[in-house]
């Protein structure tokens, strides 16, 4: 849930309630009509964050759990009134949450200047949509990182099950800016008896950046396997358009960072704008370093950072063009690594395996990594199916509005998939982005 549905669902049981504070109104039927509204809003936030269900078919079958538990309900006027809203709402529903692969097809057709798309299949690039142009990567990064992480554990600089204490993540962890990813992992962990004296193994703390996609866990590594040594990695496989990495977390502190209380909203979006992106990723790792000596306590800072600065922040993060994630992807995928590091960074990328084991049926291999903000949504995968065909997958979207962000999401999955799975789904784009 995000801050306005939050507003939305404490609106809802604040002007519930408001009435009662007059005698006059606290009528039984009054009372018990508060009561079931309180209840079924409540039912709502537990059902979105205990169990996971969609924000919006909750709210849905909250809105359908009023109208059965109101008496007004059973007249023929209101039963007509209420069955054709459920009906419209049914038929947006069906059309906003079907699968439609050409949704993201018709996407990328229309916005040539803020997406791009690569597909090659055996090596042989068949679709660079776009694809030189430099992009945000958002939590796509994050492969990156995870190679560097393998190459130093196979040049034994790290070890895999050095302890690394869950206090110092927590140091990193600017709650509500990272959707409950963070604490999502911390919870696997401590399910699977992983946590011991507080603490958890590097390992699982990679494992955590990639499966979760912790910010935490990501701006800990990257002070851990040092900015200089991942810069240099991307130049050494020959990733020419990758910009340099930086603390990720941080980044969203530097408006926080900067004298604000004399400034508008306005002139701090505009003066981040004009800071040069070698000051920016410098006060991002100078935030960073105050935050793991503690003279930043993040947990003392609640995220409330305005979307126009989320904006910015976005804007701004770490980008590369498609051409080079795909580049990289088959790097991983022709383990052109060296062995050891290969194989870890296939067990930290190849999640997708282990946790869906139907991927087995098609897949021998198959990694991937994506990332989000609310205006920018990235895919990188590569997959070798059981007749040996390789593919490798890079999709960079921005400039995002809420209903692209919120259809791109909904159709992602089955669009990938039909591109990895039909010879003519790949012809059909090759063709029509070709003649865009």
């Amino acid at each position: 849930m995000n801050i306005i549905a939050w507003i939305g669902m404490l609106g809802i049981i604040i002007f519930t309630l408001l009435p009662l504070l007059k005698k006059e109104n606290r009528s039984k039927e009054e009372i018990s009509k508060a009561i079931v509204t309180v209840t079924i809003v409540i039912g709502i936030i537990v059902a979105v964050l205990v169990f996971s269900v969609n924000y919006l078919f909750a709210l849905i079958a909250g809105f359908i759990a009023m109208i059965v538990f109101d008496k007004k309900t059973y007249t023929k006027k209101r039963l007509i009134i209420y069955f054709s809203t459920i009906l419209v709402i049914s038929i947006v529903g069906y059309f906003i949450f079907r699968d439609n692969p050409d949704y993201v097809l018709k996407h990328l057709k229309n916005n040539p200047q803020t997406t791009s798309l690569y597909v090659a299949e055996n090596d042989e690039q068949l679709i660079t949509y776009q694809s030189d142009i430099v992009r945000p990567l958002a939590s796509t990064v994050k492969m990156l990182i995870a190679v560097e992480y393998a190459m130093q554990i196979d040049a034994g600089l790290l070890t895999k099950d050095s302890s690394v204490s869950v206090d110092d993540l927590k140091r990193y962890d600017y709650k509500n800016s990272n959707g409950n990813a963070h604490k999502d992992w911390l919870t696997e962990m401590d399910s699977k008896g992983s946590i011991k004296n507080n603490e958890v193994s590097l390992h699982d703390v990679a494992k955590g950046m990639i499966t979760y996609s912790s910010n935490a866990n990501t701006d800990y590594l990257i002070d851990l396997l040092g900015i200089a040594n991942i810069n240099e990695r991307a130049n050494s496989l020959g990733l020419t358009q990758h910009e340099e990495v930086y603390p990720i977390v941080s980044a969203l502190l530097i408006s926080k960072h900067m004298d604000s209380t004399s400034k508008s909203e306005k002139q701090l979006i505009q003066e981040i704008k004009e800071m040069p992106m070698e000051i920016y990723r410098s006060t991002a790792a100078k935030l960073s370093e105050q935050m793991k000596d503690g003279t930043i306590k993040i947990e003392d800072i609640s995220f409330d950072l305005p979307m126009n600065l989320q904006r910015v922040w976005s804007d701004r993060l770490i980008g590369a063009s498609a051409n080079d994630y795909g580049k990289f992807l088959a790097i991983i995928s022709n383990d052109e690594l060296p062995e050891g590091a290969g194989d870890i960074a296939r067990e930290l990328l190849e999640w997708p395996m282990q946790y869906n084991p139907v991927n087995h049926e098609r897949f021998i291999h198959f990694g991937a990594k994506g990332g989000s903000t609310a205006f920018v949504l990235t895919e990188a995968m590569y997959a070798e199916d059981h007749k040996g065909d390789k593919f490798e997958i890079v999709i960079l979207t921005d400039d995002l509005n809420f209903w692209q962000g919120l259809m791109l999401r909904n159709n992602m999955n089955s669009f990938e998939s039909k591109l990895l799975g039909s010879e003519d789904y790949r012809l059909k784009i090759q063709k029509e982005l070709s003649e865009s």
